[in-house]
């Protein structure tokens, strides 16, 4: 059977700049610039590639996926779309998306091997920089919010690499199953027991929604 394998449409990095859209300003690090030169990809992230807040990066949250294969959907949406790193994500990827990405996943991308560990939780930033007061709401209703890997295996890596599946996890929670359970059928205590199932899922993650199966 073939290898499952995605390219790459941009590999992305970018610095905490002071940034202000309309009448919000804040930190952020969401503006990112393509890069073709290969580049160290470290438990932590990509080398040059920072996050503002405490809820963004750290070894479960070390790189962001999100599929060029929505550009098009929100392009008719977003006025001041752009090409490169349209949310702010490190990977732009063709074909691996939230329906046949599983969490605990395992990629092999350059020298490097990568674990998909959760869904992208879409913040109010996105919203500001494209003026769509509304842009959380629509990533959590049609499910396009990329997701999250942790680095099992540091090395270098480039745009011209490949993702390829190394390993499939045997359970098969979707990121999709993940994000309905997250933002519409939160309290359906069988699709929570078999995502809680996967061990990769992360800990922040693994928190909030054993809260949600313990609750009422």
């Amino acid at each position: 059977m073939a290898a499952c394998k995605y390219k790459i449409q941009s590999l992305n990095y970018g610095q905490i700049e002071t940034l202000t859209y309309g009448k919000r300003t804040f930190e952020s690090a969401i503006k990112k610039t393509a890069t073709n030169e290969p580049i160290f990809l470290s438990k932590l992230g990509l080398a040059g590639d920072e996050q503002a807040y405490k809820d963004h990066g750290g070894v479960d949250k070390a790189l962001c996926l999100y599929p060029y294969d929505y550009y098009r959907y929100w392009n008719n949406i977003i006025k001041n779309s752009v090409e490169t790193a349209l949310f702010g994500e490190n990977i732009t990827s063709v074909g691996l998306t939230e329906e046949n990405a599983h969490v605990g996943d395992v990629f092999t991308f350059g020298e490097a091997v990568i674990q998909v560990s959760e869904p992208r939780n879409p913040c109010y930033k996105l919203a500001a920089k494209y003026e769509v007061p509304d842009m959380v709401v629509q990533m959590r209703e049609t499910g396009y919010t990329g997701f999250l890997f942790r680095v099992l295996q540091e090395g270098i890596v480039s745009v011209r690499d490949e993702l390829i599946l190394l390993e499939k996890e045997p359970h098969e929670v979707s990121i999709s199953l993940v994000n309905d359970v997250k933002f519409k059928d939160r309290f359906n205590k069988e699709k929570l027991d078999r995502i809680l199932q996967v061990n990769a899922l992360s800990n922040s993650l693994k928190t909030v929604l054993l809260k949600q199966y313990d609750s009422r």
